[in-house]
């Protein structure tokens, strides 16, 4: 019998400060996937309504098939579905190597602060023209802010792994 442990294995149990960041990460790249699944199904016609919360102020269909709901000319949905699947394969790379910073985590880094810059852009534009709000899009927005943390710990000098 072969006691030798799996790469998935080794992930699994890789212990640091480090691997417990890029964990966070992780994590919060799922929960960025689970609201951005409605946007999208939304924007590529499957659903006709997302359910909003009540208030005028409140109009995630309008915010969502507006002009400015799209990234290089696709809908921004799917686009973000791509950027959060991507962080968490990406995780599961920098987990794999046993040093303390490696590729994937630069990686990582410039696809949260990329995610972070949209998310700003977005809220400005809900606020300053769409004059309307997209309950799914502030959550998604403020995960990428929180995803900043767990990218800044593991960059962080403190980081003693």
């Amino acid at each position: 019998m072969n006691t030798s442990l799996s790469p998935v294995q080794k992930i699994r149990k890789r212990s640091s400060s480090a691997a417990e960041n890029r964990r966070s990460i992780g994590l919060l790249s799922a929960v960025g996937l689970l609201d951005f699944v409605p946007i999208s199904l939304y924007q590529l016609g499957v659903i006709r309504h997302l359910p909003d919360l009540p208030g005028k102020i409140f109009d995630s269909d309008y915010v969502n098939a507006s002009k400015e709901a799209r990234i290089a000319g696709l809908p921004d949905g799917p686009v973000s579905l791509l950027m959060y699947a991507a962080n968490m394969v990406l995780v599961g790379g920098a987990l794999k190597e046993k040093k303390k910073r490696n590729v994937f985590d630069y990686l990582i880094a410039g696809n949260a602060l990329g995610q972070a810059a949209g998310g700003a852009y977005y809220l400005y534009i809900m606020a300053a023209k769409e004059k309307k709000i997209c309950p799914y899009c502030v959550a998604g927005a403020l995960i990428n802010f929180a995803t900043l943390v767990p990218v800044y710990r593991l960059f962080s000098r403190k980081n003693k792994d």
